[in-house]
């Protein structure tokens, strides 16, 4: 007898569906699965004759072949482990199920050793499959209830173990998931250890950040060891607006299918910050593998990717953030597979200006010569930083301003008027597109310039040396600035604030 269960599986980022074939039949004691499974796969039927064994069920004894279709396409994941199971248990007839359930729901979920259902990966993508194709539902492991839950419009059966399961199938009866979620805790958007208000000094980059979480721009701080690079990154998460229900959604498809959730973070609810060391192969930033897998790149989605030591990084891999910055996305081709990745992130990137450091200080500090310094820079290509909207240059504090008490801002503060500038641009596009990602279009109809700014647009693209590129960026922080200032228009001081951004190139 053949019986037929739905599940899912991911190619990339993808979710398609996976109908597991289970035939029982008379013979010598085989158990095959067929159909490009991974090692996982085929490592399930040890789990699942032992799961089923201490669950009270008896395993038929003779030919069992599961076949996972569509047979052509590679398959991964543990969550098979419950699909399988449960064709198994229906084709031995170890209860009168209905068939109804077998139909219009999707399994998925692995199977412990005394019969539990254990937390997998990809169930926000199989919950989003069910939905799109029209099912009435997913069933799931209860570890994995908070995830399951994001997705609405479908029934999101959560079973701990395979007595739940049976219970399932025989009755069809299943209690509301919601009433296994706690009641969420109030979110707390900005960190008391990184405020904005703890950084003396710094205006001039503390300004930059603001503009890129008002923009979605990309920053390159070039400064003195010691003088604050890594501490200002770290605080851009405290100015970030909270991410919005589809964001949200989006982030824990990302993170469930590289499987960094967890019981205590099953859903993501705060933006990204990931800094990935220098040290770091080019497929654990960028994504690929034999298997396509998600780099720091695409974990970073919606949120910030910091590169410390920017120049440190190998040459490609820096070369391979070209198609990120530019279109928001990576696409990974392989012999044997294309895939696509988003990567909708800020980069704040830093480093600095010479090898031993102290190039910006005075007093003669550095060791380095001019054609050392210049040598250490060039590390970074030219189309990388014109990729780049805002460069600063940054120094130590001097005593003054160490112990000074001179007003700062708290990061709440700053944080309203990044809102309020996103806000005008949600009303400008009609969607949650910044002005980063502003086309040629845009910057004609958004960013039109008086005739006084012209002039100082064609001084800075002679003395500065502009590519059409660096010329669209500074029209777009231009746009950003003006935003954060509540202007319609950009005006001359919003433009020159912008190109002052773009001096360290010369």
């Amino acid at each position: 007898m053949i019986v037929k269960v739905k599940s899912g599986s991911y190619f990339g980022i993808e979710p398609f569906l996976v109908e597991v074939e289970v035939d029982i039949s008379r013979g010598l004691p085989i158990f095959n699965i067929v159909g490009l499974g991974d090692t996982a796969i085929l490592e399930s039927k040890e789990r699942i004759k032992t799961g089923m064994r201490n669950s009270g069920y008896e395993m038929f004894i003779g030919r069992i072949t599961v076949n996972l279709t569509p047979a052509n396409v590679k398959k991964i994941g543990t969550h098979f482990d419950l699909p399988i199971t449960v064709g198994i248990m229906c084709g031995q007839r170890l209860f009168n199920y209905k068939d109804e359930i077998l139909e219009n729901y999707l399994f998925m979920g692995e199977i412990s050793l005394n019969g539990d259902l254990r937390r997998t990966q990809g169930i926000v993508n199989g919950a989003i499959l069910a939905r799109e194709l029209g099912y009435k539902g997913i069933v799931i492991p209860y570890d994995n209830r908070k995830e399951g839950s994001l997705i609405k419009g479908i029934d999101v059966v959560v079973a701990k173990n395979l007595k739940d399961v049976e219970k399932f199938l025989t009755t069809g009866e299943f209690e509301n998931i919601e009433k296994f979620i706690e009641k969420p805790e109030e979110k707390i958007f900005v960190d008391e250890e990184l405020d904005f208000y703890q950084v003396k000094g710094q205006e001039k980059a503390k300004r930059a950040l603001e503009i890129c979480a008002g923009g979605g721009h990309n920053l390159l701080m070039v400064g003195t060891p010691g003088c604050g690079k890594t501490m200002l990154a770290k605080r851009i998460m405290s100015i970030l607006p909270s991410l919005e229900e589809s964001e949200e959604i989006e982030l824990t498809k990302l993170y469930s299918i590289a499987g960094k959730l967890s019981e205590k973070e099953p859903i993501i609810t705060k933006r990204p910050f990931r800094a990935p060391h220098h040290t770091s192969s080019g497929v654990a930033i960028i994504g690929g593998g034999r298997n396509p897998t998600l780099g720091e790149i695409s974990l970073a989605n919606r949120g910030v990717l910091f590169l410390d030591e920017i120049v440190e990084f190998k040459k490609d891999i820096l070369e391979n953030l070209r198609e990120p910055l530019e279109e928001k996305k990576i696409s990974i081709t392989r012999a044997g597979y294309r895939v696509e990745f988003p990567c909708e992130f800020i980069m704040i990137s830093a480093c600095n200006p010479c090898k031993c450091g102290m190039y910006f200080e005075e007093g003669g500090l550095c060791s380095c010569t001019p054609s050392e310094v210049a040598k250490y820079m060039r590390k970074l290509s030219g189309p990388i930083l014109d990729r780049i909207d805002l460069k600063i240059e940054m120094t130590r504090l001097n005593e003054e301003e160490l112990l000074g008490d001179s007003p700062r801002e708290h990061s709440v503060d700053i944080r309203k008027r990044v809102i309020k500038a996103r806000e005008i641009q949600k009303k400008r596009f009609k969607s949650d597109k910044l002005n980063s990602s502003m086309t040629r279009t845009d910057l004609e109809k958004y960013a039109k310039l008086d005739e006084n700014s012209k002039i100082i647009m064609k001084n800075a693209i002679k003395n500065l040396n502009l590519s059409a590129r660096a010329f669209d960026r500074i029209l777009k922080v231009a746009r950003t600035i003006a935003d954060l200032a509540e202007s319609k228009n950009i005006e001359t001081e919003h433009l020159l604030e912008a190109i002052s951004y773009r001096i360290t190139e010369k």
